[in-house]
C-alpha cells in the first residue's frame, strides 16, 4: 500500500491554518475582543474539530462521487442534508456535555437555541465550504493537466505517424530514381545506390532523434542533389547556396529535404527540357529561411501540383509537422511566377 504523503501533509497543513482562522472569524461573528477570547474561541475550535473532520471528509468520499452520476441527484442532495442534521446534532451534544463542563462550568448550554442552532449551521457551512472550494480548485487543475497531458501525447503520436509516412514515401521516389537509372543500364547505378544507402542510413537512423543540427540536414540536402544529379545528368542545373552562421543549431529532422525531393519530382521529372533549381539555405541569429526554385514546363505546369499550391503528400505532411512542431514560429509561402514554382519558408529555430 502507497501511502500520499504530500497529500496527507496538504491535508494537515489545510486544517492546521484553518483552526485559527475560523477562531478569529467566531471572535468577529460574536464582536469579542479578539486578544481576550481568541484562546477560548481556539479551545471550541479544537473540540469542533473531530466533527467537521467527519462531515468534510464524508461529503469528499462518499457524497461529492454521487455527482458524476446524474441518476442519483436526489441521492445526494438526501445524503448532504443528513449529514448536516447528524453533523449538527453531535456537534452540540459535544460542545453541551464536553465543553461546558470543562471550561464553563455553571454555565447552561440551550441545544436548541434558534440562534445557536443557526450558528453551527453557519459554522460547518464555512468550513465544507471552505474545503470543498480548495479540492475542486485542485480536481481543476489536475484535469487541466491530464487534458494537456493528452493532447500532448496525441500531438506526439501524430508527429510518430507523420514522420513515419515521411520514410517510405522519400524511399519510394528515390527507387524510382534508381529504376530509370537500371533500365538504361547505366554506369551510374551503382553509385546511386551507394548514396541512397547514404542517405537512408541517414533517415532511419540518424533522424529518429526530435533535434538534428541544421548541417546535418544542410548535408543530406547537398548528398540527396548529388543522387539527382545521377539520374538528369546534363539537362539539370542545380544553384546550391548556404549561409549558416551556427551549422550547429537545432532543427526538427526532415523538414526542408521534402521540398527539395518536390523540386526535382515535379521539376526535373515534371519536364523534357533543361531545368534548373535554386536551393538556398540561410540562417542568422537563429532565423532560418530556406527558398527552392525549380523550372515548371508550360506543358506540365498545369498537372503540377494539382491538389494545393504546395502539393504532394510529402510536403503536405511537412506542413502538418511544421504546424505541430513550430506553431505560429514559422511562414510557408508557395507561388508560381515566370514559369518558376517557388516555396519559401522561414523558421525561428530561437524559440525552440
Amino acid at each position: 500500500m502507497n501511502i500520499n504523503w504530500q497529500r496527507i501533509s496538504l491535508h494537515i497543513l489545510f486544517w492546521t491554518v484553518y483552526v485559527p482562522l475560523n477562531a478569529v472569524l467566531n471572535c468577529i461573528l460574536q464582536r469579542v475582543p479578539l486578544e481576550e477570547h481568541f484562546n477560548d474561541a481556539l479551545i471550541g475550535e479544537m473540540f469542533s474539530l473531530p466533527v467537521k473532520l467527519l462531515l468534510t471528509y464524508f461529503v469528499f468520499y462518499y457524497v461529492i462521487p454521487l455527482y458524476l452520476d446524474r441518476s442519483k441527484i436526489w441521492k445526494l442532495v438526501g445524503l448532504l442534508f443528513s449529514a448536516f442534521a447528524v453533523a449538527t446534532i453531535i456537534y452540540r451534544l459535544e460542545i453541551a456535555f464536553i465543553y461546558y463542563p470543562l471550561f464553563r462550568p455553571g454555565e447552561t448550554y440551550n441545544l436548541l437555541n434558534p440562534k445557536g442552532l443557526l450558528l453551527t449551521e453557519f459554522d460547518l457551512f464555512i468550513t465544507l465550504a471552505a474545503a470543498v472550494t480548495i479540492k475542486m480548485i485542485r480536481v481543476h487543475y489536475k484535469s487541466l493537466e491530464f487534458e494537456q497531458e493528452l493532447m500532448r501525447e496525441k500531438l506526439q503520436s501524430e508527429l510518430s505517424f507523420l514522420r513515419a509516412q515521411t520514410n517510405p514515401h522519400f524511399l519510394f521516389n528515390t527507387l524510382n530514381n534508381l529504376y530509370v537509372l537500371a533500365r538504361k543500364k547505366s554506369d551510374k547505378t551503382p553509385d546511386a545506390i551507394m548514396m541512397l544507402s547514404k542517405i537512408m542510413r541517414f533517415v532511419l537512423y540518424e533522424c529518429r532523434a526530435p533535434r538534428i543540427a541544421v548541417m546535418d540536414e544542410a548535408k543530406i540536402i547537398q548528398d540527396y542533389i548529388e543522387l539527382e544529379k545521377l539520374r538528369y545528368s546534363k539537362r539539370l542545373t542545380v544553384d546550391y547556396q548556404e549561409e549558416i552562421d551556427n551549422p550547429h543549431t537545432a532543427i526538427a529532422p526532415l523538414l526542408l529535404l521534402p521540398f527539395v525531393e518536390n523540386s526535382f519530382k515535379h521539376g526535373a521529372g515534371g519536364t523534357t527540357g533543361d531545368v534548373v533549381i535554386s536551393i538556398r539555405i540561410s540562417l542568422h541569429e537563429h532565423s532560418l529561411s530556406f527558398v527552392v526554385q525549380n523550372t515548371l514546363d508550360p506543358e506540365f505546369e498545369s498537372n503540377a501540383y494539382p491538389n494545393s499550391d504546395v502539393g504532394g503528400i510529402g510536403l503536405r505532411n511537412v506542413q502538418r509537422q511544421l504546424a505541430l512542431i513550430y506553431p505560429d514560429q514559422h511562414e510557408l509561402r508557395t507561388s508560381r511566377e515566370n514559369g518558376l514554382f517557388i516555396a519559401n519558408l522561414k523558421i525561428n529555430l530561437g524559440a525552440h
